[in-house]
């Protein structure tokens, strides 16, 4: 799956499942060469950006699955591994998770996310 100009939201995410009649695939994409350590989420065929026009990327599978789980997707699959250099027009916006905080913005530099350091 390629860069495409249309991109998914969280919103469209969330309003998902409540959409019982329609059709949709949520796929979850490792970024990179990295051995895993960070994911994307696509649906329809569309990578999923933040408000803010970045595209929305987790540092770790666990986090990636706990997104999904807050928004009550259950349905999703594994997708093709992803370039490291997928971006949108303003970067992008990590999350990582932990026991205590749950899900939050990854306290990197929004440059290194993707390489997971």
């Amino acid at each position: 799956m390629g860069t495409t100009q249309r991109v998914a939201t969280w919103l469209e995410l969330a309003a998902a499942p409540a959409m019982r009649g329609r059709d949709y695939k949520v796929r979850v994409h490792p970024v990179g060469s990295n051995g895993g350590r960070c994911f994307a989420i696509s649906m329809d065929d569309r990578w999923l950006f933040d408000g803010g026009g970045r595209l929305t990327v987790f540092k770790g599978l666990g986090s990636a699955l706990h997104f999904l789980k807050l928004l009550q997707v259950d349905d999703f699959e594994p997708g093709e591994s992803c370039s490291d250099s997928l971006t949108g027009g303003d970067g992008r916006y990590c999350l990582c998770t932990n026991v205590k905080r749950g899900l939050f913005p990854c306290p990197t530099r929004p440059e290194a996310c993707l390489r997971c350091h």
